[in-house]
């Protein structure tokens, strides 16, 4: 039930059409997941393929074979992207 509320961010570098440089894996999402308390492995994240767009995404996490929650996964530009440094 926790981890069904947790909704997570993932910054990244992304062009201006919203696609990103390089993408979001699972292991960065148990990356995150971890940052939150939560111990995720890589494996139970059902992420189809990796996330190539900004945007929300509903994501399958099977916390045993008889259990899966989806969790929110909002990925975001980079704020710091575009500051020119002087």
């Amino acid at each position: 039930e926790k981890l069904a509320s947790v909704s997570c961010t993932v910054t990244r570098k992304a062009s201006e059409d919203d696609k990103l440089f390089g993408s979001v894996t699972s292991a960065d999402l148990a990356e995150v997941f971890r940052a939150q308390g939560f111990a995720i492995d890589k494996r139970q994240i059902g992420l189809e393929e990796p996330i190539k767009s900004l945007g929300v995404f509903t994501v399958p996490v099977r916390l045993s074979p008889a259990h899966e929650t989806n969790v929110k996964v909002w990925v975001v530009r980079d704020p710091g992207e575009g500051v020119v440094a002087a």
